[in-house]
């Protein structure tokens, strides 16, 4: 039997679907690691990256490091995210942008 509570940690699903700055993204996980393998897709270009995640409470922490396109071999990015049932929302930021920005995702479980 499960109970829920407060408590019960983030579940993290396999696949989430993430928009962001007009990019559409397809976040894969890894097994059942905090890893995620990302594509994201916007007109004729295509980023990859990995991603790192830790849960504190509702509350996504992600590291993502670029594995082709321009951010490739630069600082990478954070992003931070508040989960509320499957859906998940914050803001993001890249070294190699000088503005933060704002995402979000639904999580398939």
């Amino acid at each position: 039997m499960h109970l829920a509570n407060a408590q019960t940690p983030v579940d993290l699903g396999t696949i989430w679907n993430e928009q962001e700055a007009g990019w559409q993204g397809v976040w894969t996980r890894v097994g059942r690691s905090n890893t995620f393998q990302a594509v994201w897709t916007k007109d004729n270009r295509v980023v990859r990256a990995s991603l790192q995640m830790t849960v504190s409470g509702n509350v996504v922490s992600i590291t993502r490091d670029d594995t082709s396109g321009p951010g490739v071999g630069k600082a990478g990015c954070e992003y931070t995210g508040t989960v509320k049932g499957n859906m998940i929302a914050g803001d993001y930021n890249c070294a190699w942008s000088k503005a933060a920005g704002k995402w979000k995702a639904t999580i398939s479980r």
